[in-house]
């Protein structure tokens, strides 16, 4: 354990966190299937649909009605900051890769993760890829693992050698970090392009070397 929480209670709130995501996932992949989406663009030029909507309620709904350790604050990319000020705070992101998810692509997924706000850490998170049907979860010093499965990432493997996940190159440009991007083709011959939170589990499983998006929000760790 560390300050603060039981390893007892991470393994309860890192499977409130995982079932939250497979409540949420029905309606979500409801939608995707049917195509049948009301879409809107919010002040930051993203877009957002009733499905990123309806899914991050039940997210709040379910994560409120099982808490273990009390009512804690939660951060969503869809309806903001609703608590308190507590120390623990889940942060959702009903649907990680919006366009993907409009445009049928099925590499979309739900993340969710517990912060320590005083560290301004996560001490637990979990992704899910409901068209995938792949459920990555991982709590500190618990490690990771997927649909139950325990991982292991390989070691010592050459940064040169290792595939390196990037976002799109205008992630690079509009955060002013084309400089880095070209330096990660210089440093590995393996760049490729991988969205959203699909990436970041192909890290978690091993198959990428390292995930580099340019610009983040707190929803999105």
């Amino acid at each position: 354990m560390f300050e603060g929480l039981t390893n007892i209670q991470l393994t309860q709130l890192l499977q409130t966190a995982v079932d939250a995501a497979h409540v949420a996932a029905v309606p979500i992949r409801a939608y995707f299937e049917k195509q049948d989406l009301y879409i809107r663009e919010k002040s930051d030029g993203s877009p957002v649909t009733q499905a990123d909507q309806e899914g991050e309620a039940l997210i709040r709904s379910h994560l409120l009605a099982n808490a273990q350790i009390g009512p804690l604050d939660i951060l969503g990319e869809e309806e903001g900051l609703q608590g308190t000020g507590t120390r623990w705070q889940w942060t959702v992101d009903p649907i990680d890769g919006t366009r993907s998810f409009i445009h049928g692509i099925p590499l979309f997924g739900t993340i969710i993760a517990l912060v320590d706000t005083r560290e301004n850490v996560p001490v637990l998170g979990v992704i899910h890829l409901p068209m995938l049907g792949h459920t990555y979860a991982a709590a500190r010093g618990q490690g990771a693992s997927c649909q139950g499965k325990a991982l292991h990432l390989p070691e010592g493997l050459p940064i040169e050698n290792a595939i390196i996940g990037v976002g799109d190159f205008a992630q690079f440009s509009s955060a002013n970090r084309e400089a880095d991007y070209h330096q990660l083709l210089a440093m590995s011959g393996y760049v490729r392009g991988y969205t959203d939170c699909f990436g970041h589990g192909l890290v978690v499983s091993g198959a990428l070397g390292a995930m580099v998006d340019p610009a983040l929000n707190p929803w999105d760790i």
